[in-house]
């Protein structure tokens, strides 16, 4: 038997192995999915973070400004108030004594990138107690979500909140009093001596004099009375008045297509089944041909559920708006409602809906 002799040059074959594309090819896939779902998890932290902390600014400073009326017993025209200025909009002004000094001055500060608003423009206005007028939420809302700010009527904030404190307070029925108190007597009143007036006297008339004739003549002396007489003036023809040429009547113009609304304010509730949803009628008046009917909501995020019926007008008449309310704190507020005709006629008109738990 003949011996195959190795050397160093001898090469020995051996068995390889690895991958094919298919594995690779899903191995990829895997990665970008783990990969995409990261990102948007960190894009959602960082939003949340966001209006998180905008909320939590905007509460601060709500407090503070409550806070330096009660310390300053603050006089009217001098209370401390934080305002807003409507959807969309990401500043909002305070007014207080910031340094201490007992000088009030009026700031404006900026929520975080991408943080906005998304209540109607309000005003709250703390008198020297702390309190102000009417309950206010503030929403604060971006792409991750919206935190509503709850400012009570005694002055109290609560952030991200479903129970708002005022709508749970009962009406309270305020019994009549009477006979605590003896009604005095009417006092018969003192007669009132009436002064007897003093004439006014009557005015004599002063007769009016004379004029004395100036003679016309030139006076000759032979007693004839042969004066010189005037030469008198001859009058102008009179001119002809040219009689005007009639213009015709300009067509009658068109009276101008305008839009309305049955009522420009709603109050829904979150819980009351009968306030759950509100109608608004929208009509046209001077319209011609086809309009289509649409409503939406001012700002950012979708707080309301909004349907019109019927979505057009085929000239002048009116359609019906359904507005309802959404449960969730981030749902509480005061919003815009915008109904509006395409093509256009008049002006979009606006809705405040206001909507408690």
């Amino acid at each position: 038997m003949q011996k195959v002799r190795r050397t160093r040059h001898t090469r020995w074959s051996h068995r390889q192995s690895g991958f094919t594309m298919l594995q690779m090819m899903i191995t990829v896939a895997i990665i970008a999915i783990v990969t995409t779902f990261g990102i948007l998890g960190i894009r959602n932290a960082r939003a949340e973070t966001r209006v998180q902390n905008s909320t939590r600014r905007f509460a601060i400073y709500v407090e503070r400004a409550r806070g330096d009326s009660i310390r300053r017993h603050a006089a009217p025209g001098s209370e401390a108030f934080v305002q807003t200025f409507g959807e969309g909009t990401s500043t909002f002004n305070v007014r207080m004594d910031f340094d201490g000094s007992g000088t009030v001055q009026t700031r404006t500060f900026s929520l975080d990138e991408g943080v906005t608003f998304n209540n109607v423009a309000q005003t709250a206005t703390f008198d020297w107690r702390g309190r102000i007028v009417e309950r206010l939420v503030f929403q604060i809302i971006n792409e991750a979500r919206g935190i509503p700010v709850d400012v009570s009527g005694s002055g109290d904030i609560t952030v991200d909140d479903q129970v708002f404190s005022d709508d749970e307070i009962p009406g309270v029925a305020l019994a009549a009093v009477t006979n605590d108190v003896v009604p005095d007597a009417t006092p018969t009143p003192t007669p009132t001596t009436t002064p007897t007036p003093i004439p006014t006297p009557t005015p004599t008339s002063t007769p009016t004099p004379t004029p004395t004739p100036t003679p016309n003549g030139n006076g000759n002396g032979n007693g004839n009375g042969n004066g010189n007489q005037p030469t008198p003036t001859p009058t102008p023809a009179p001119t002809a008045t040219p009689i005007p040429t009639p213009t015709a009547s300009p067509s009658p113009v068109p009276p101008a297509c305008a839009s309305s609304v049955s009522a420009s304010s709603l109050t829904l509730s979150q819980s009351v089944t009968n306030l759950r949803s509100g109608t608004v009628t929208f009509s046209l008046t001077n319209a011609t041909g086809a309009h289509t009917i649409s409503a939406f909501t001012a700002g950012s995020g979708n707080p309301l559920t909004l349907s019109v019926s019927p979505a057009s007008l085929n000239g002048s008449g009116s359609t019906t708006v359904t507005i309802g309310a959404k449960t969730g704190n981030g749902n509480r507020g005061t919003f815009t409602v915008n109904i509006s005709a395409s093509p256009s006629c008049g002006v979009a008109q606006r809705v405040t809906v206001s909507v408690g738990n």
